[in-house]
């Protein structure tokens, strides 16, 4: 049931495909689906997730796979987070969510990236434990708010607003 509320509609033999044995703790995917079921965007993101076939899922997990390489790359080097390589990679993550999953404007983004940033469930979903650094939690959430900062200019609204 838990592996529902994720929005994934897979076999369980697709399941164990795409993602292999499931490493993270699913219970976050229930009270996330408790927390945000009222808000447009949660909404939208489990709709979008539902029709995502085997082969979109397939390369969901490798765009991530590559991504979450270069962030822990980023990291390890010592790039600061709020530097435009932490940065840029933030902006790519943001970007693949809107891509895959539903419009994710700079401050929804900041709201995610503090809930992964607080929540060791919900960054097992981002990065696997087996992957996972010290510090690398509250990195990857300073990157995402100092990206919208440098986002949004000064006086003006977010440009990444969904329209």
């Amino acid at each position: 049931m838990e592996v529902q509320q994720t929005g994934v509609r897979l076999t369980p033999e697709e399941r164990f495909e795409v993602f292999g044995e499931i490493a993270f703790d699913l219970t976050y995917a229930t009270e996330a689906d408790l927390k945000w079921r009222h808000s447009d965007g949660y909404r939208r993101s489990m709709a979008r997730a539902a029709t995502h076939s085997k082969e979109d899922w397939a390369q969901i997990m490798a765009e991530a796979a590559d991504w979450r390489a270069r962030l822990t790359a980023a990291f390890d080097a010592g790039a600061p987070p709020d530097g435009e390589r932490a940065m840029d990679l933030a902006e790519e993550h943001r970007r693949h969510l809107a891509r895959w999953f539903t419009p994710c404007p700079t401050a929804m983004h900041g709201r995610i990236a503090d809930d992964v940033a607080a929540d060791p469930r919900a960054f097992a979903l981002l990065v696997p434990p087996t992957e996972q650094r010290p510090g690398l939690a509250p990195y990857f959430r300073t990157a995402v708010h100092a990206n919208a900062v440098r986002q949004s200019p000064p006086d003006g609204p977010d440009r990444t607003a969904a329209p």
